[in-house]
């Protein structure tokens, strides 16, 4: 069960846009148009993430040895086909954000991935330093290798309870992108689930509904969906009619 501090979702008929949308890159605007995709790529990226239970978060990087770093094309190209193999060979379900790095001293920004995965039988091996020792993050959570990702390093960490705080995480790339580097905000597999089935209630109050006590234990989790919006979270006890089902 969800409950925001604001109203979110419409009530009634869809109202027709009293305007045409205009053709792609023939917005008035574009800063604002620009700004407008970014905000529904990371609300759908959100969705995705809550409605399917990925197991590990991950980064790609890329070995400018073995590609060009810069070369958003030729880096789709591989991308395209390591996820397609990985999808239909090992049963990867996968959502990737491609992001820029800063400006290196080449002045040029590389580009990486950061995403979230269920393995199916994607293989890893734990990480380890020069020095041999077994990596960990600063959770204390064991650092993996994807092992077969082979165009530069890959990180894959096991996500843990703060599972709502991954999503967040992995959103913040969009959010904070400037352009769409692959010509897309965000590529997924496409055996998930790409949006939740919405039953409104009547109005609770968001105030009433908040529980610190729940919130300590993550019983609840409370977000910032929007500026100054936030949602609070809870799975309710399943109902003995449902677990007959």
């Amino acid at each position: 069960m969800q409950v925001a501090s604001r109203a979110i979702f419409p009530v009634g008929e869809p109202e027709q846009r009293p305007y045409s949308v205009p053709q792609k890159g023939k917005a008035k605007d574009p800063e604002r148009s620009l700004a407008e995709s970014r905000r529904r790529a990371a609300a759908k990226v959100r969705d995705i993430a809550l409605c399917n239970s990925f197991q590990y978060m991950f980064t790609w990087t890329l070995n400018g040895k073995l590609i060009d770093r810069y070369n958003a094309e030729q880096i789709y190209k591989k991308v395209r086909a390591f996820l397609t193999n990985a999808v239909q060979r090992k049963g990867f379900e996968y959502i990737a954000i491609p992001e820029l790095h800063d400006l290196d001293e080449h002045g040029g920004r590389a580009i990486h991935l950061h995403g979230l995965c269920k393995l199916g039988a994607v293989p890893i091996e734990r990480a380890v330093s020069p020095e041999g020792k077994m990596l960990t993050d600063k959770s204390g959570r064991p650092v993996f290798n994807m092992t077969s990702w082979a165009w530069g390093f890959s990180t894959c960490v096991p996500l843990d309870e703060h599972y709502e705080r991954a999503t967040s995480y992995v959103t913040k790339y969009i959010t904070k992108g400037e352009e769409k580097i692959f010509g897309k905000w965000y590529l997924c597999s496409r055996n998930l689930i790409k949006k939740p089935d919405i039953v409104t209630l009547e109005p609770i109050s968001y105030n009433d509904f908040r529980d610190e006590n729940k919130l300590k234990v993550h019983i609840q989790n409370e977000t910032e969906i929007y500026p100054s919006v936030y949602m609070i979270s809870e799975e309710l006890p399943e109902l003995e009619s449902e677990k007959n089902e």
